[in-house]
């Protein structure tokens, strides 16, 4: 794995807020400047479940390596959700110039509403969705089981590629700077990591801690008990209780190679296969 990937890698997981590295603004001495995020795409996800839960995933890019987000706020004007994800950075601080795109979904508020189409903005970007039908449950219909019993699990594995590959090998794919990393897919016979500390957290910013857990002999992890709603799963792979297992090394996967997942459970969802790949920088 060459050192370019590692410094593009270790920015982009900066530039997440489920890392904890996004705390306020007003946490710290330092001078900061704020702003919004630049949001460019927005997608709706609906869940198949009545009534209905709906999500939008925005997609977009921070200025720089430093820029950070702060929060996440979610208002709603009539048939209209505006979404702003508010920025910080140290106002001082020498940063990389190139972009750092993000990710974050953000469950909308639509119990009760009526049917008709809805809007959800951000910036520029605007996406619009259907409620079919009044989103209340009709007479006779029961509402949402209030007891938990939804639950997350994944595996957390070495995500294997030759140090001295000198071409493209089974698990190696060719990398943005010199030489070839890990190809981020579960490959068989690529071995779980045990002892992995990973985290549930509401999915707010900064995320909320629920409850820790670390993987088994075979790299496994789970979360049960829980009840609908938003969920991120976080691997701080610094923090003291991973450094000596993960470190030196990047994440492969999720896509965005921040060790942080965002799921979405329904009532009595099992969701599986929230993996989590690790390339080791020293790895024979």
């Amino acid at each position: 794995m060459s050192k370019n990937l590692v410094g593009v890698l270790l920015m982009l997981s900066l530039a997440a807020c489920a890392n904890g590295d996004a705390g306020s603004v007003n946490g710290g001495d330092e001078p900061v400047a704020g702003g919004e995020a630049l949001v460019e795409r927005i997608d709706i996800l609906i869940m198949e479940s009545f009534p209905v839960q709906v999500a939008a995933v925005l997609q977009g890019n921070l200025p720089d390596g430093c820029t950070l987000i702060d929060q996440v706020a979610v208002e709603r004007e009539d048939v209209v959700f505006v979404i702003t994800i508010s920025v910080y950075r140290p106002a001082d601080q020498i940063c990389t110039e190139a972009l750092v795109p993000f990710e974050e979904q953000v469950a909308l508020d639509v119990y009760g509403l009526p049917a008709g189409v809805y809007t959800v903005t951000a910036g520029a970007v605007s996406e619009t969705f259907e409620l079919a039908v009044d989103n209340v449950p009709s007479d006779g219909e029961p509402e949402p089981s209030a007891e938990p019993s939804a639950s997350i699990s994944g595996l957390v594995w070495h995500d294997l590629c030759p140090a001295d590959a000198g071409a493209a090998t089974d698990g190696c794919v060719e990398s943005e700077g010199d030489g070839y990393e890990a190809n981020g897919i579960l490959d068989a016979g690529e071995p779980g990591i045990a002892g992995v500390m990973v985290t549930l957290n509401r999915n707010v910013c900064p995320p909320e801690l629920l409850a820790t857990t670390t993987t088994d002999a075979n790299g496994r992890y789970r979360f049960d008990g829980l009840r609908i709603g938003q969920y991120r799963i976080i691997i701080e792979a610094e923090s003291s209780a991973n450094e000596s297992i993960l470190m030196p090394g990047v994440w492969t996967a999720p896509v965005l190679r921040s060790g942080s997942a965002v799921v979405v459970v329904d009532e009595g969802e099992a969701k599986e296969g929230v993996d989590f790949g690790w390339d080791y920088a020293l790895a024979p």
